[in-house]
């Protein structure tokens, strides 16, 4: 009986170790199979990874590839325009210059930012010849290259800008002569300067047209015979420049060049430059 009961209890100790054993080995498959999963899994994202990085290679280059027949054209005529630029082709020849290649790639792109740099560049360019000439005292040398640069962009601030810088050195200048002329000793320079001064009735625009004219007469005379700059001295605004729109509507061999004043000298002054 004591034998049967040992033989019994080694059965039920062999058996609980068989079981032990076959949950250990499955629990190692599991792990098992668990680390590869993952390998797998982390192997996958690293093949998206690479195949979205060649996507994105290939569709840049496609981009560029891709370019349709009408922006090819205008970075076509975005190199030209540079090219001309380089060579100072600005305006001319009419058939192969900067401006209008530029010009022509603004049309065809609004708002491109080459074409817009090139057009400035010209102005910018037009401009500082313009005031070079005028401090070398060349006033029709300076407005031809003003008209050169309002050609390309009459609205332009950097236009503007230059053209009041010019006046101001004109204005600067001919106060400087008027002002060594008057305060000379010399009364030949005196007896020039009353030469070359028009003084005018305070009550001009109250009179009737032809005695407006009969007044401003000799002045139109005097700029017709020596071309010389003007000094308007008025103190109305509006009233100066219809003195010289008068003066320069009846000189018809050139356009006037005059500074204006508005000081109450009632007075036209010639200017010499």
């Amino acid at each position: 009986m004591v034998i049967y009961r040992f033989t019994f209890l080694f059965f039920a100790l062999c058996l609980a170790g068989c079981q032990e054993n076959v949950r250990s080995s499955q629990s190692v498959e599991t792990r098992t199979e668990s680390s590869a999963t993952t390998a797998d899994q982390q192997t996958s994202t690293e093949r998206s990874d690479d195949t979205a990085s060649a996507k994105n290679t290939n569709t840049r280059k496609n981009r560029v590839n891709k370019l349709t027949e009408s922006e090819k054209i205008t970075l076509r005529l975005l190199g030209q325009g540079e090219s001309a630029l380089l060579a100072q082709r600005l305006l001319t020849p009419a058939e192969d210059n900067a401006n209008l290649y530029f010009q022509a790639a603004l049309g065809r792109d609004p708002g491109n930012f080459r074409a817009i740099q090139g057009i400035t560049a010209i102005v910018d360019r037009y401009t500082q010849w313009a005031w070079q000439a005028a401090q070398g005292r060349n006033y029709q040398a300076a407005e031809r290259y003003l008209d050169s640069a309002r050609s390309v962009n009459p609205e332009d601030p950097a236009v503007t800008e230059m053209s009041g810088r010019i006046k101001d050195l004109m204005q600067r200048r001919a106060e400087s002569v008027t002002a060594a002329k008057i305060t000379s000793g010399n009364n030949a320079s005196t007896n020039a300067v009353e030469a070359d001064s028009f003084f005018l009735p305070k009550s001009l625009f109250r009179q009737s047209e032809e005695e407006i004219i009969a007044d401003i007469q000799p002045i139109i005379d005097k700029v017709s015979s020596t071309k010389q700059t003007i000094a308007i001295y008025w103190p109305n605004d509006k009233e100066a420049r219809l003195i010289y729109q008068i003066i320069n509507s009846r000189v018809t061999e050139f356009r006037v060049r005059a500074m204006i004043f508005h000081r109450a000298d009632y007075a036209v002054k010639m200017v010499n430059e």
